[in-house]
């Protein structure tokens, strides 16, 4: 008897809701384009340029490099990143350097770095909603990292990897992703109700 209670429920509420299919996805819909005008115009897109850096622990470059020149290259990398995060000076020199009009406080809050999988190569990425000035900061970082963390450190050698690129797409925020959370909650949110 309780069975047949369950499936009668369930075959009402199925009932339910396949009348007001037609609501339940308009109301989604319209979540989803509230989301993608929210996105379109009121949040400001972020560029970001990205500068890439390898750090090399031997002295000698004609010996073999053994387990523990890669152990300590990677020690060095992970140590150029918290110098970079950490050092007025060289936030500085990289600002004065880039033309940039701003404070070591805005560029270390705008900066993201990081090594490749626990690897001695190493990424420094200026974000910005103006490209020029993402772009102009990771070049300045370019230009100055190679020098100024081996003076910083005094070991190892910093060297240039992949040069930053202007960016013409921001990396936030992403129409498409938030159009379609908006969709998924609006729907969410009709079917409960």
């Amino acid at each position: 008897m309780e069975k047949n209670e369950n499936q009668s429920s369930l075959q009402a509420l199925l009932f339910v809701l396949r009348r007001r299919m037609v609501y339940i996805t308009a109301i989604g819909a319209a979540v989803a384009l509230v989301f993608a005008l929210v996105t379109a115009f009121f949040i400001t897109p972020i560029y970001s340029s990205t500068a890439k850096f390898y750090v090399n622990n031997t002295q000698d470059q004609m010996t073999s490099v053994s387990q523990q020149d890669l152990s300590a290259s990677k020690t060095l990398a992970e140590s150029s990143i918290v110098i970079v995060r950490n050092s007025s000076q060289l936030l500085e020199t990289v600002i004065e350097k880039s033309g940039v009009d701003c404070t070591a406080e805005y560029l270390k809050s705008n900066i993201t770095a990081g090594t490749y999988s626990g690897t001695e190569a190493f990424y420094i990425s200026v974000s910005s909603p103006n490209p020029d000035k993402a772009y102009k900061l990771a070049k300045a970082f370019y230009e100055v990292i190679p020098e100024a963390i081996p003076d910083i450190i005094n070991k190892g050698d910093v060297s240039q990897m992949d040069p930053p690129k202007k960016a013409v797409e921001p990396v936030s925020p992403n129409l498409i992703l938030n159009t379609v959370v908006g969709g998924i909650l609006g729907f969410a949110f009709a079917f409960l109700v």
